[in-house]
């Protein structure tokens, strides 16, 4: 199905500016508007108990020292667990390379690591609506790609229970501003 909108252009001899056009005319006096969609998914993860931590990897380059090594250069990793969800709030970034880790801090492995998960991201995407655009407001989850909040049964949907009839008064954006206790 075909979102589309009315148009005074019957054909594209009568556009006079073609560049301006929101989409293209898929019929007479009709145009396809260019729009997105974007998926959710909420995980509700207990790590061997509720007290859960999210970790965010920053991969870092370091230098030798000359002498040191016949390598130039190595990569180190740098943990930064989450103290607000508003610090666990992600932008994926290409030149940024990290790892996102799940962890329950007071439960460790053998070898002395907290037993945990690492959360992969695949494809994803971004909005390119303006902030304060009414419906980037009410879709601000689209604003990074990892949200981590504290679990609250009323927060399942990241739009909102009603995103269309909202004003972006209740959305991940705003339930993620809460500081993180544990």
């Amino acid at each position: 199905m075909l979102m589309v909108k009315g148009s005074p252009h019957e054909n594209m001899y009568q556009v006079p500016f073609k560049n301006d056009m929101s989409g293209p005319l898929v019929s007479e006096n009709l145009i396809g508007v260019v729009h997105d969609h974007f998926a959710t998914f909420h995980l509700d993860m207990d790590i061997d108990g509720t007290d859960n931590s999210f970790v965010k990897v920053n991969l870092v380059k370091e230098e030798t020292y000359p002498g040191q090594s016949p390598r130039k250069s190595y990569l180190k990793a740098e943990r930064r667990v989450a103290k607000r969800e508003e610090d666990a709030r992600i932008k994926l970034n290409i030149y940024d390379p990290s790892e996102f880790h799940v962890v329950n801090p007071s439960k460790m492995s053998r070898l002395g690591n907290p037993s945990g998960y690492k959360v992969v991201p695949g494809a994803n995407a971004a909005s390119l609506l303006d902030l304060d655009d009414p419906p980037q407001i009410r879709g601000a989850f689209t604003n990074n790609q990892i949200w981590v909040t504290q679990y609250n049964r009323t927060e399942q949907w990241a739009g909102g229970l009603l995103v269309y009839q909202s004003k972006g008064e209740d959305t991940l954006d705003v339930w993620s501003k809460r500081y993180i206790t544990r």
